[in-house]
């Protein structure tokens, strides 16, 4: 148990000690705004959808697939996003906010921390289960959020009509991150591979993302902007590291699945907000400081709850 606590805390205190950095070098005028927007268009067009290509591609279909697992996370995903919008339409007046809280509560940083972890607790079967489910889930995960995003965008003053369905589509479509997941699954398929020369360069470039978008997360985090968000950032954070992972894992638990699979289920769930959260909801006009106070309350507070699930778990056996 203590190997399992150290493993996340080593997990997850990099992700905060680069926000830290980014946000000291913007206090000392060594990251300037223009620096910073460079760096989330960086990271949104090129980085993430590199980064995403080759996880996927990088998976293959083998005949340990599980169709149970692939058909829980899509009907759990599915419905965790459905029912969130529904209780932030009710509760959330201001519609910038409700993109940033739903996805906050609803999208983890399951390509980043996802393969780590598994390995980390299972090995090779982990690395397997979750390089299968990946797919699925990273699709699901950037096409709902485009389309809550494009929603409650607050450039969008219009009814859900005909034009604004369409332009959600095309949102969905032109994503660089659904494209970089699209592009990868015929590699995933097929099992062809890239030339080296090829391979390492988007190695490199898949490299960057991760610090980039933290560093630019710290750099554009402001003190005041806490003011009229923190509740419903510890809200989000809440729901996303405690409420949702805890009836996901109670139904899969009920619907018997056990081992590497139901750990997939916890990470899924159980892992902090997206990285990636934030950069689509500056881009998309949403309230990207409350998506950025949910990433970071939610990858502080995973720390402690993704140990306690762990043990849990593994104390009746279910792992």
């Amino acid at each position: 148990m203590l190997d399992n606590l150290a493993y996340s805390v080593n997990a997850i205190l990099p992700i905060f000690l680069l926000v830290l950095i980014g946000a000291f070098l913007k206090k000392f005028n060594k990251l300037n705004d223009s620096f910073v927007d460079v760096a989330d268009w960086l990271v949104f067009k090129i980085g993430l959808p590199v980064m995403l290509f080759s996880e996927v591609a990088g998976s293959s279909i083998s005949e340990n697939l599980d169709l149970k697992l692939i058909v829980f996370l899509v009907v759990s995903v599915t419905t965790s996003f459905f029912c969130v919008s529904l209780i932030s339409i009710i509760s959330i007046r201001d519609r910038s906010k409700r993109g940033a809280f739903i996805q906050g509560i609803c999208r983890s940083n399951f390509a980043i921390l996802g393969v780590p972890l598994a390995v980390n607790m299972f090995g090779e079967a982990g690395g397997s289960a979750i390089a299968i489910a990946m797919p699925f889930v990273i699709l699901m995960f950037n096409s709902y959020s485009v389309v809550i995003l494009s929603i409650f965008s607050g450039s969008d003053k219009h009814k859900l009509d005909k034009k604004a369905v369409l332009g959600i589509l095309k949102n969905i479509i032109t994503n660089p991150l659904i494209i970089g997941v699209l592009l990868g699954i015929p590699f995933m398929v097929t099992g062809a591979s890239l030339p080296i020369a090829v391979d390492k360069t988007l190695s490199y470039l898949s490299g960057l993302t991760t610090p980039l978008a933290l560093m630019s997360l710290g750099a554009n985090f402001r003190i005041e902007s806490l003011r009229g968000r923190i509740g419903y950032a510890i809200t989000a954070a809440i729901g996303k590291t405690v409420v949702i992972p805890a009836l996901a894992l109670t139904a899969a638990i009920l619907v018997g699945i056990r081992g590497p699979e139901l750990g997939v289920v916890m990470i899924c769930f159980g892992a902090p907000t997206a990285v990636s959260s934030y950069i689509m909801a500056k881009k998309m006009d949403n309230d990207h400081e409350l998506a950025a106070q949910i990433l970071l309350l939610s990858t502080f507070l995973c720390v402690f709850t993704i140990f306690i699930m762990i043990f849990i778990l593994k104390t009746f056996a279910f792992i």
